[in-house]
């Protein structure tokens, strides 16, 4: 049998709460009369049916005598439009969620510290003054460190009142004499070292410096960042000291 067009549109139809509260009542149900559904509502019979009357209107309910009672039961198709339409905007932002993801992700990998410095010096110089036990003392502190992916290590300085002096480390990643990856571990913090080495057509090594993963309480205390850079640039002078005398 044809149904009727809907006299109703069905996004109005269900834009009351009320008649919300009835299609899920009916879609619990296969069919109920009218005092059952009056029953749920603190209103009367009279203003139940006209909810009714207006779902009616959009084919999103049915009805049947039985006797001389009324029963209604729900009509679910005409959803479908209301399916399509918010499926189309769950595309939309589904689609809009993974790009703000992805932005967030990215933006979380980038480096809270990052530095270049260029050497005259052979690449092999440069990657033994990064992992030569007795090299990095020269520029850093002592140290028991051994590029080796695993091992753990750590570098030691005078202690002070706010600090015990210590920084523990383990190897993450040793690409020989390309990139060099560790831990570095200290005060509380964890954060994550990387040093890459690139050779320029002239000859130049092109050392590049991240450090990753500071706290965000860390990251929102006045000057820590910077202190951070002014540290390691200052690593890295006496780093180019060391080179320069080899």
């Amino acid at each position: 049998m044809n149904r009727t067009r809907p006299t109703r549109d069905v996004y109005d139809a269900v834009a009351d709460p009320t008649r919300r509260k009835l299609l899920r009542l009916l879609a619990e149900a296969e069919e109920m009369p009218l005092h059952e559904l009056t029953a749920q509502f603190q209103m009367g019979r009279t203003a139940v049916s006209k909810h009714l009357a207006i779902l009616k209107e959009a084919d999103l309910v049915a009805d049947r005598k039985v006797g001389r009672e009324t029963r209604y039961r729900l009509n679910a198709i005409p959803l479908k439009e209301i399916q399509d339409w918010v499926s189309f905007y769950e595309g939309f932002w589904k689609e809009r969620i993974v790009k703000l993801n992805f932005l967030l992700e990215e933006q979380k990998m980038k480096s809270d510290v990052s530095l270049d410095f260029q050497f005259t010096s052979s690449i092999e110089q440069v990657w033994n003054a990064l992992t030569d036990s007795v090299m990095l003392e020269k520029w850093i502190w002592k140290n028991d460190f051994k590029p080796i992916v695993g091992h753990k290590f750590q570098f030691r300085t005078e202690p002070n009142e706010w600090w015990n002096g210590i920084v523990d480390g383990e190897v993450l990643e040793v690409d020989e004499p390309n990139k060099l990856t560790y831990t570095w571990i200290s005060a509380g913090e964890s954060t994550t070292i990387t040093w890459t080495l690139k050779k320029g057509s002239d000859g130049t090594i092109h050392l590049h410096f991240d450090q990753i993963g500071f706290s965000e309480e860390t990251k929102a205390r006045e000057g820590a960042i910077e202190g951070a850079k002014y540290a390691w640039t200052n690593m890295c002078e006496q780093l180019k000291k060391v080179l320069e005398e080899m």
